[in-house]
């Protein structure tokens, strides 16, 4: 299947995640599977995901206001190594994350058995991305009634981008906004960035017209060798008032999405 063509704005949620299979989960390389979960979990639940943390994780979830947002937090953590024992064949409780430079959670690479992978989780839902191969990156955001878009527009886009989005009609600004939010996070992801790296640097293509595309000419990146054009970006159809980016560092051959279920 053509990978520019895999994931589009028109795709079909219902058609895209599939149920996954039971047991052990096959990942050949250049493939790329994207896991939607729901964190809002029974208490009995989400006991199974919190032991499975470790003990730093844990306290960073007991740092986080609301009880809300730290059961959340918790239970995406958790899902993360349940999804990742399907494919080491390992006990979720035997999964050890370490961080990177600025704070991604990574596998140690040893045994030959590294993946790559990437979350991210905005109120009741979660979205993961693994592959054996490419560096990947994945964005979830909600809309909401109370956000200020165009506000947000003018601190995350780059002053040509700016424009752009000014110059759209205003009945298109709200989802180029969020294309372009979830597409430069996506990315900044995939780097293994943090909050800290600042989104004008990066210009991606947002308007409804264009395929999802890193636009800079040159990345001055020391993280990465490959041009914007190495790149691949698609959107993630999500529905019921989500929005979300994946970004690989490559071309992956086929792109599959998964619905999560519990295994105890």
């Amino acid at each position: 299947m053509n990978h520019d063509h895999f994931l589009t704005s028109s795709s079909s949620p219902l058609s895209f995640f599939e149920n996954c299979p039971e047991g052990g989960q096959r990942l050949p390389a250049g493939h790329i599977h994207v896991w939607r979960a729901i964190v809002d979990v029974p208490l009995t639940r989400l006991q199974v995901y919190q032991e499975t943390l470790s003990p730093d994780e844990q306290e960073r979830g007991q740092r986080l206001k609301g009880s809300q947002h730290r059961r959340r937090f918790t239970a995406a953590r958790g899902i993360l190594r349940h999804i990742l024992a399907r494919y080491l064949e390992t006990s979720p409780r035997e999964i050890r994350l370490e961080s990177g430079p600025f704070g991604k959670p990574i596998l140690p690479n040893s045994a030959g058995r590294q993946l790559h992978f990437n979350l991210s989780h905005s109120h009741q839902w979660a979205v993961y991305a693994i592959s054996r191969d490419l560096e990947v990156g994945i964005d979830l955001e909600k809309d909401r009634d109370s956000l200020d878009y165009a506000g947000l527009a003018e601190r995350i886009c780059s002053p040509e981008e700016f424009t752009i989005f000014q110059n759209l009609p205003e009945a298109e600004q709200r989802a180029a906004f969020f294309r372009c939010w979830t597409r430069k996070e996506a990315f900044v992801k995939a780097l293994g960035h943090g909050f800290s790296f600042p989104l004008q640097h990066v210009t991606v293509s947002f308007t409804p017209d264009d395929p999802p595309r890193i636009l800079n000419p040159r990345l001055s990146l020391s993280e990465t060798d490959l041009s914007p054009k190495d790149w691949c970006l698609f959107n993630l159809p999500l529905g019921q008032g989500f929005w979300g980016a994946l970004a690989v560092a490559g071309r992956p051959s086929l792109i599959r999405g998964w619905d999560y279920h519990f295994e105890a």
